[in-house]
């Protein structure tokens, strides 16, 4: 039996994260968890039924909503090992207690774990599914420091994880100017694998129509986030106020509600002086929330 796969889309609060199973005859795999407890369990409800034996859970980046919901899904599949590469394995451990702090608010309330799960480092960039190879390439740029992309040749499938999106606001917190330079390389260094699917790590219903039809080719999620990303620096550029940069996202993407509260706390971070009050309030202090692996913020600097 040749490879399948099968895309799961969390929820809103749950920031419209992807989890892609690649499965065969008896076994599976599983590439990324998710943030909220409940998008776990609604997971492993449709996992369940399947009958296939969940040999790995792999774990592409150290944001939370990638990794959180690990302890459920391995509570239902006890053997199946949480793993990650190497240099992911270590930015889960750095990050782990303050990403644990800031997620613990009242918008999620008990849907984040009391600890954290923290991967298996693997010895090889790679995992076997019944005989085919599943490749795992780290150090991409995208929305932070270090995601890492999985490729499936027998499929011609590539998980993009959050290099790219699809009909879902871009989180560019953790990015600024330089950053986004390596970025657009990054979606283009996607192109070159060549694949005839590329999932998105965020996406939204609509988009998960079309990954849903497995019989087509599906790409355009390079495209959605190059064009995304290059809006966005015309209007880092030229915003004067928290008011006006959520403005103009949101009249260029209007029918785009994935994330969309988080347009609210990129405004505050950038405009902490002029935003109102009915801006999302933000899950922590500025310069205390959203770090990176070294316990540094890598967005770009207030500009008032």
């Amino acid at each position: 039996m040749s490879l399948k796969y099968k895309v799961f889309l969390h929820s809103y609060l749950g920031f419209r994260s992807t989890s892609t199973l690649f499965y065969g005859e008896r076994d599976a795999i599983l590439i990324d968890a998710t943030q909220l407890l409940s998008d776990a369990h609604r997971m492993v409800a449709e996992i369940i039924p399947m009958r296939k034996n969940l040999t790995h859970i792999y774990v592409s980046h150290f944001h939370p909503d990638h990794h959180f919901g690990c302890e459920v899904i391995q509570h239902a599949f006890p053997r199946a090992k949480v793993v990650a590469l190497p240099s992911v394995v270590k930015d889960v451990v750095f990050t782990s207690g303050h990403k644990l702090d800031t997620w613990s608010i009242d918008r999620m309330g008990p849907e984040t774990p009391k600890a954290t799960t923290i991967p298996i480092p693997l010895a090889q960039p790679s995992l076997e599914l019944e005989g085919d190879e599943i490749l795992l390439y780290d150090d991409w740029e995208g929305d932070c420091i270090n995601n890492s992309v999985v490729w499936v040749p027998s499929l011609r499938t590539l998980c993009a994880t959050d290099v790219a999106f699809d009909d879902w606001n871009v989180w560019f917190i953790e990015s600024n100017v330089e950053r986004r330079k390596k970025w657009r390389v990054a979606l283009e260094r996607l192109r070159q694998f060549g694949a005839r699917v590329v999932i998105p790590g965020h996406a939204s219903e609509q988009s998960m129509a079309l990954l849903r039809d497995t019989s087509r080719e599906y790409t355009s999620c390079i495209d959605w986030t190059l064009d995304y990303v290059d809006f966005y620096e015309e209007v880092y550029n030229t915003a004067r106020t928290g008011e006006e940069l959520a403005r103009l996202i949101r009249n260029r993407y209007p029918a785009v509600k994935g994330n969309d509260f988080t347009i609210d706390w990129l405004a505050r971070l950038l405009f902490p002086k002029s935003c109102p009050d009915s801006f999302v309030p933000l899950p922590g202090k500025p310069g205390e929330i959203f770090l990176n692996q070294f316990g540094k913020y890598d967005g770009d600097p207030p500009r008032e």
